[in-house]
């Protein structure tokens, strides 16, 4: 148990909404549209990196950048596809109505990322919203935590960073925040093996982190 919890910062994909299958497709589509080589698409190694700009990937693993327009486009075409994880919303609603802050904090940009929260009705919990475009230096650089503790007056060390990537727990650790991994979309080894404050096997085990039941959502 955690002393003392005063905020919470999300990332997005792989902790609040389930996009593995929409990101899978756009990055097929947008590999075969400007590489083209005939080779089966690196999405396993694509996977290593999330949490981190796409632009950022493509650098990372030599791809052209002339993806991210392509990947977009398929993204946002397909958006109707993601889906909320189940316990998400009851967990959000729970943490609003205690008047906890929420921000988010991910590797999409700003506009996809509020696009998304507005379809799936979620943005209404989040004070503020950061896309790695928003930043100069992004995930897992701690400035996307920063940001968001020095805009929404926050304590670093009395702040909570939930993340399902090795990007999203080294941002909120440089940035001297408790770290917590999400396990429910099946991180990998190597996220596994990460030093982290917490684990959480469902959404539920939050709130029982700030010792308050999910009897406390209004029905």
């Amino acid at each position: 148990m955690l002393d003392t919890l005063s905020a919470v910062i999300f990332d997005l994909d792989g902790t609040l909404i389930d996009s593995k299958d929409v990101m899978r497709s756009a990055y097929f589509a947008a590999y075969d549209e400007v590489v083209g080589d005939g080779a089966p698409p690196p999405f396993s190694e694509y996977c290593r990196y999330l949490g981190q700009s796409f632009p950022n990937i493509m650098r990372q693993m030599g791809l052209p950048l002339e993806m991210h327009a392509a990947f977009k486009r398929e993204s946002i075409r397909n958006m109707h596809r993601v889906r909320v994880f189940d316990g998400i919303v009851a967990m959000l609603e729970a943490l609003s109505l205690r008047r906890v802050p929420m921000a988010i904090a991910t590797g999409k940009d700003h506009a996809r990322a509020v696009a998304l929260l507005e379809h799936l009705r979620i943005d209404c919990h989040f004070a503020m919203v950061l896309g790695s475009d928003d930043v100069p230096n992004q995930k897992p650089a701690p400035d996307m935590a920063l940001r968001i503790a020095d805009a929404l007056a926050l304590t670093p060390a009395d702040t909570l960073f939930v993340g399902d990537a090795a990007a999203d727990l080294e941002c909120g650790a440089r940035a001297g925040m408790k770290t917590a991994l999400a396990l429910w979309d099946h991180p990998p080894a190597h996220v596994l093996a990460m030093p982290v404050d917490v684990r959480f096997a469902a959404p539920a085990d939050l709130l029982s982190l700030l010792r308050m039941p999910l009897s406390c959502v209004p029905s």
